[in-house]
């Protein structure tokens, strides 16, 4: 009955398209017209500049609070055919595991000239590694991570400066996001 209706009142159906069909989509209807272009690129990048400081912090932790110890431990030791996995090792790879999207994101902002998205971004991922410090209880935090979250902070902080060697106000903007959100590093050895 809804298809008849549609039909009747001249309403076009809308069809469940997969990511590609889409993209080819909006790029037919940029090329039939350039305001149209024009709002498209407008659109993509405000969606694609959305950052939640709180919902990337959120992420971040789930992803490092949620690491099993248990598969620390199964993938270490004694290994089938021959050799032998140090747990630290095992726990150093699960852990840049768990940080890696959000790295890779960082980047992908930088690559994309996106720097105000990417500074952002970085204080999300800093405050998730902070609430990690301040609220886990997992067993894999208490044994494997106690050095991690210092070290993982000032590589975040250092490949920023790295990155942005002459942004004074972006640095400001760094260390006064620390100083409000994540205190206890604002007094600690934090080189910004």
């Amino acid at each position: 009955m809804a298809n008849i209706n549609n039909k009747k009142n001249n309403i076009p159906r809308r069809h469940l398209l997969s990511g590609s069909q889409a993209r080819q989509v909006l790029n037919e209807l940029a090329e039939k017209d350039a305001t149209i272009a024009k709002e498209i690129e407008r659109l993509s990048a405000m969606v694609f500049n959305d950052v939640s400081v709180d919902q990337v912090a959120s992420s971040v932790f789930l992803a490092l609070d949620g690491i099993d110890v248990e598969e620390c431990w199964n993938a270490s030791g004694k290994q089938r055919g021959g050799g032998y996995r140090d747990e630290f090792d095992v726990a150093d790879e699960m852990i840049m595991d768990a940080l890696h999207p959000f790295t890779h994101q960082i980047e992908v902002f930088y690559q994309a000239g996106e720097y105000a998205a990417e500074q952002e971004y970085l204080h999300g991922v800093l405050l998730g590694i902070y609430q990690l410090i301040e609220d886990s209880t997992s067993e894999f935090f208490d044994n494997y991570m106690e050095d991690y979250p210092e070290e993982l902070k000032q590589e975040l902080i250092d490949n920023w400066k790295k990155r942005h060697p002459n942004d004074e106000d972006g640095l400001q903007k760094l260390n006064t996001f620390i100083e409000k959100h994540c205190p206890a590093w604002s007094t600690e050895g934090t080189e910004l």
